[in-house]
């Protein structure tokens, strides 16, 4: 079965279930044995002493002594009796290890999927940029319900493979050792190569799920960016590529899926072969009874119990095959969610951290020099600047400057050095990631709005129930309030997958108000106000400087001189290098970069 460092715990957790699986897969095992001796005794009562219509009638009681048959079949209505009390158990049996071993699986598979979920919560951006969203759905997804499946059905397989394939060997072995060796050591060693066989099996399987990884990953890629692809006339293009990886796709699952039959195809010939093999050489030992095979094969009776016990062998030999495959897809599948749970965060945290319930807003870099894992260059270079709290802090710099990587280190998205910035005169890596993240708020310029109405959207910060109130209050803060009351169910409107039923506009200011919503002590503002206008710019601006009584420090980082004209402070980077810092006035004589960016948004707006 499958064993490994993420599904051992399983194990343990369900032993209740697991254990009424084997109970009671054994007790049908036990009782289904019974048949082939019901059966044999009926042939024997009847055919040996010519007297049918005499058992049927229960009437030849003095002959069967002779035949030492067992009480349950010593008449005709014990044996049909006994054949409707075992079928009637073994439909129990059937339905209840079905209940136990779904219940088995489905709890395994929803555990798993949660505990994968929480992890990949836990994982740095580094993660993110490797992984695509449409792969990632597939471990959820295929990778999971394949596990699912052999906990389902793997351990019904393993348990008729194992006790009842071992019982009905023994019982053939009681009537005929010779004959039951020669009809069972062709099965034991097809079992026996099972796992050589399941070994190439999972690997073939792996292919094929990585093949379908990819062919998700570009699916779910370009149906985000439809609109792009039909902007650029691409639909040709995107439906060549995609071909081309669904008939990757195909191409290994074909193959995978080729040699899982041919496994079935031997497990039949084999099973084939050995029933003939069987036939001949009972036959022939009950024509001959100096046979090495006869045995304590007496009468037609016990060869039929025989064929009885071999047929009852051939599901636990099919089984066998079906366990292969299942192990083989599950070791696969395993391997591949193994693989995202074996990855931990890079960022790193010290042991033992105290926990801090507020951020007063006093910010210090000092001499931060900062490059990406997979970047040479510097993002930020001997960055140095303090912000005191209340402060509203301009960033501004072209394209690539390095603007949007200071929000990232204040959030504990990446590893610093140490005594490299401080918040409130500590550390930052003195400080746990959760409480900065719960006392700092970040606005992207790329606003994602969960689907669900306004009201869920901006309480998406809290985890009580929305206060309507309050949400108003922050839809008013962030300028958005009368566009909402314009629309036909107000703060009740859904905003659709992504925001896609608002205006880009729309969608930054009711992050804005998210932000605002979850009480921060730091806002922080990436170029998140590129999509509105100059006047409701203007009116959220004039809202955050509002603030200061309740000490918000604020960052605003923008393309847009306005938006930052009344700043406490503004930061001027170019290239990762702090080429200005001061107020406006201060920045217009002194750094010639920002002279002229004002220069020329000057300029564009009496263009305009």
């Amino acid at each position: 079965m499958l064993f490994g460092k993420y599904i051992n715990k399983y194990y343990k957790k369900y032993w209740y279930l697991l254990l009424g699986v084997i109970l009671v897969a054994v007790f049908v095992d036990v009782i289904q044995l019974f048949v082939p001796q019901i059966i044999g005794s009926i042939v024997k009562a009847m055919g040996e002493k010519g007297d049918p219509q005499a058992f049927i009638t229960n009437t030849m009681s003095e002959k069967l002594k002779t035949l030492n048959l067992p009480f349950y079949a010593s008449s005709f209505t014990f044996a049909m009796i006994s054949i409707a009390v075992i079928a009637f158990f073994l439909f129990l049996g059937r339905c209840l290890w079905r209940l136990f071993a779904a219940r088995l699986g489905g709890n395994i598979a929803r555990d798993m999927r949660r505990e994968l979920f929480a992890h990949i919560q836990t994982l740095s951006l580094d993660f993110y940029r490797d992984k695509k969203v449409g792969g990632l759905l597939s471990y959820f997804t295929n990778d999971i319900n394949d596990i699912q499946m052999v906990f389902r059905e793997g351990f019904i397989f393993l348990i008729d493979l194992v006790f009842l394939g071992t019982m009905c060997y023994i019982n053939m072995s009681i009537l005929s050792p010779l004959l039951a060796l020669c009809t069972g050591l062709p099965l034991i060693i097809f079992t026996l190569c099972g796992g050589y066989v399941g070994k190439i099996e999972s690997e073939k399987y792996k292919l094929s799920s990585d093949a379908f990884e990819k062919m998700s990953d570009y699916t779910e890629e370009s149906l985000q960016g439809f609109s792009v692809v039909k902007a650029f006339r691409r639909e040709n293009k995107q439906c060549e590529t995609f071909s081309i990886l669904a008939g990757d796709a195909m191409s290994k699952n074909i193959v995978y899926h080729t040699y899982s039959a041919w496994i079935d195809a031997m497990i039949n010939i084999v099973i084939s072969i050995v029933f003939v093999l069987l036939a001949a050489l009972g036959s022939f030992a009950l024509l001959n009874p100096s046979s090495p095979f006869r045995g304590n094969i007496q009468y037609v009776g016990d060869l039929i119990t025989f064929y009885g016990y071999n047929d009852s062998l051939i599901w636990p030999m099919i089984a066998g095959g079906l366990l292969i495959n299942d192990i083989s897809i599950g070791r696969g599948a395993y391997k591949r969610i193994a693989s995202i749970f074996s990855i931990e965060s890079s960022i790193k945290e010290k042991d033992n951290l105290p926990s801090r319930d507020h951020v007063s807003g006093d910010i210090e870099f000092r001499n931060l020099s900062f490059s990406y894992r997979d970047k040479s260059v510097m993002a930020l270079d001997d960055i140095s600047f303090h912000v005191k709290p209340g402060m509203v802090v301009g960033i501004v710099g072209k394209t690539g400057s390095g603007k949007s990587t200071i929000p990232t280190l204040l959030l504990k998205l990446e590893n610093v050095k140490d005594k490299s910035i401080f918040i409130d005169g500590a550390d930052i890596n003195d400080w746990k990631k959760e409480d900065l993240r719960k006392h700092i708020a970040l606005v992207n310029q790329e606003s994602f709005l969960f689907s669900g109405t306004i009201i869920d959207s901006v309480s998406f910060a809290k985890e009580e129930k929305p206060d309507t109130e309050k949400v108003i209050e922050c839809c008013k803060f962030a300028s958005i309030d009368e566009d909402i009351q314009g629309f036909e169910k107000g703060y009740l409107t859904e905003v659709g997958e992504k925001g896609t039923s608002l205006s880009g506009g729309q969608r930054q200011r009711i992050s804005i108000a998210r932000a605002i919503y979850s009480d921060p002590d730091v806002l922080i503002l990436d170029d998140s106000l590129s999509a509105v206008d100059a006047e409701t710019e203007k009116n959220i601006l004039k809202s955050i400087r509002e603030q200061k009584e309740k000490k918000l420090t604020t960052f605003v980082i923008t393309h847009r001189i306005s938006a930052i004209k009344d700043a406490d402070l503004i930061i001027v980077l170019d290239s990762g290098k702090l080429i200005g810092i001061g107020k406006h006035e201060q920045l217009e004589k002194t750094c010639n970069f920002y002279k002229k960016l004002c220069m020329l948004q000057d300029l564009e707006k009496e263009v305009n």
